[in-house]
Order: C-alpha cells, then structure tokens, then sequence
C-alpha cells in the first residue's frame, strides 16, 4: 500500500510539473518552429470530459458536487441530456493514451495547497485540449472552490467545444456552398461538406444533411429591421413563423416548420467582436404543422444597418432515436463561422 501511494504522488508530482510549465508559457502547438514534435490531436467524444480523481474521493461529496456541476441539462433539447458527459480514472489510472483527452478536470488534493486555486491550460499534452485543475487541502475546500467557479468553469469547457466544431467547419467547408451564401447574401459562412441546398431564394437559403435516423438543416434568411426591436425574442420568432411557413414545408402543403409555442424560446445579446456588433442568439423548439416531427434549433441574428435588414443564420435538428445535444454544439459551430 505504501509502494502505491509513492506511485501514485510521482505520478501526480510529474502531471503538475508539466502542466506549471506548459502555463509558464510554452508552445501550445508544438512543431517546427520549436524543433519539439508536434502534439497528437486530442481524443474523446464531443462534450466528453474526462475526471482525473482518487475512487474514494469520486464517490464522496466532491464526486456529487463534480457531476452537479458538469451534468447539468444541455438547455433547450427535447428530452433531458446532461451538458456534459464524464468518464472517470482514478489519479495511478492516468497513462499517455488518456492525458490526450480533450477535456481534463484534474483534481489535486494535498497539504502543500496552501489556497484553493483553479488553473487552466491549454494543449499540454494534445491538440486542441483544455486542462483545468482544482487544487485544495481537503475535498471539501474543492467542493467549494468548484461550487463558487462552476459558470466560469463550464463556459471554459463550452467554449473550447465550440472552437473545435468551429474549426472543423472551416476545414470541411465546401466551396460551393460557401459561395453560395456569399452571393446571396454577402457574408461569407463555412457550410461543410454534405450539406445540400434545398432551397435558394433571394431571401432564403435552406442547406441540409441527412441520413437514414437523422437530419440536420441549416437556414440563411432575412427580413426587415425595425430599430431597436429587432432583436427581441417576439420580432425574431414572429418573423422566423412567418418565413419558415412559407419556405419550409413537410410531406404535403398543408404542414410547416413553425416555433414550439408551448415552450418560450430563450434569446441572449452577445457582443462578436470579430464583426465589432451584437447579436440575438435564440435557442428554441421547432415543430411541423400537421405532422409529427420536431426538435431543437439555434440561429444567430445580425442587423445589417446599412441595408436596414436583419440576416438570420439558424441550424435545426431532427434526430428521433439519436440524443441531440452534440448536433446543437455541430451547428454552433457551423453558425460561429459567420463573418460579415
């Protein structure tokens, strides 16, 4: 028992060791111009994080407070699914395959940790990864330390998903949609490889993939601004019912996509400073008229105030027999590759 405890404070010793100098400053992507080998890309599934801690402490009240923290629901899907999943491997458990993963919470209990503290790196040991690791006295301490950062923690982590959907998009782009879009309406968007049009309007745009279970659709629309209320959650889904009545039909005529009313979709202004504006991201339910299908949606709302337009960028789910939740992160990507 005591050889085991001696491994296992070696091995933690020399997991922090590297991680306090990839913080200090060292290159995030390896490679030629450092002479070092390039870091492996990172493993593990979307939205996937991988929980570096002690079995006994797992199952202690740290371990709940971890999953109440990580597993909260993914907002607006259908059905219940966590934001996160988690696998856990206990601190001796940690091999070079695992530390590859793209998401680590490491936590680290000793009595040197003089404060609780949270430290994040990026790219230590792959590429792209996000390591973060809660230092503390006692499992308690880091029970706290995680309660009082848990927002800042899970923005972290959701961010470093959107960013790797981000880039994927932008390598899997396919030319011919992204000119497509550009045409129409002036902005450049990386539509991947797999998306086909189905519709092209001069103030429409329907792109989809589908597969056998699954379909994924993309929509590129816009209509009139009307100052300051344009983006309220009322003016962007009244217009959204309007538009995608017209546009978007099921089977027959007489069914259409519309916005699940029995749900309030939730609208948030964020600032984008790569396009130095704001915008209203809209999370909601979609339905068809007169059918059965449905799922969840995202769009992305800008005022073009030179044109006096508002131009929508929106992604739509149907997954019947799949989760959802990793699709909305695809689409968020797809979405994030917008510039004006």
């Amino acid at each position: 028992m005591e050889n085991i405890k001696i491994f296992t404070l070696k091995l933690l010793t020399g997991i922090f060791a590297v991680l306090a100098l990839a913080s200090c400053g060292g290159d995030s992507g390896g490679g030629a111009a450092t002479g070092k080998s390039p870091r492996p890309s990172a493993i593990g599934k979307v939205g996937e994080i991988m929980v570096v801690i002690g079995n006994p402490d797992w199952d202690s009240e740290l371990g709940d407070t971890i999953r109440a923290i990580l597993q909260t629901p993914y907002p607006m899907l259908p059905q219940h699914e966590s934001s996160f999943s988690l696998i856990q491997v206990s601190n001796s458990a940690l091999n070079s395959v695992m530390r590859k993963h793209r998401n680590i919470l490491l936590i680290s209990i000793a009595p040197e940790n003089q404060e609780p503290k949270l430290t994040i790196v990026r790219d230590p040991w792959a590429n792209p990864q996000i390591v973060i690791t809660a230092f503390g006295t006692d499992i308690q301490s880091i029970a706290k330390l995680l309660s009082d950062k848990s927002n800042a923690m899970i923005n972290l982590y959701e961010q470093a998903e959107l960013d790797r959907q981000t880039a994927i998009s932008f390598q899997y782009a396919d030319e011919k949609n992204v000119d497509t879009v550009k045409k129409r309406f002036g902005i450049d968007l990386s539509v991947p490889t797999g998306y086909y049009l189905m519709r092209n309007d001069s103030d429409f745009l329907w792109f989809e993939s589908q597969t056998s279970n699954t379909s994924v659709g993309l929509f590129v629309y816009s209509f009139p601004a009307v100052g300051d209320s344009s983006l309220t959650v009322n003016y962007l889904i009244e217009k959204r019912n309007s538009i995608l009545k017209e546009k978007v039909h099921g089977a027959r005529d007489s069914s259409w996509m519309t916005t699940t009313d029995f749900i309030t979709p939730e609208l948030e202004i964020k600032n984008d400073k790569k396009n130095n504006r704001q915008y209203g991201e809209i999370r909601g339910l979609w339905e068809l008229v007169n059918d059965y299908m449905g799922g969840a949606f995202l769009s992305r709302s800008y005022i073009d105030k030179q044109k006096n337009i508002v131009i929508t960028v929106e992604g739509y789910v149907y997954a019947p027999l799949d989760k959802k939740r990793d699709f909305v992160r695809k689409i968020a990507g797809i979405i994030n590759t917008l510039d004006l």
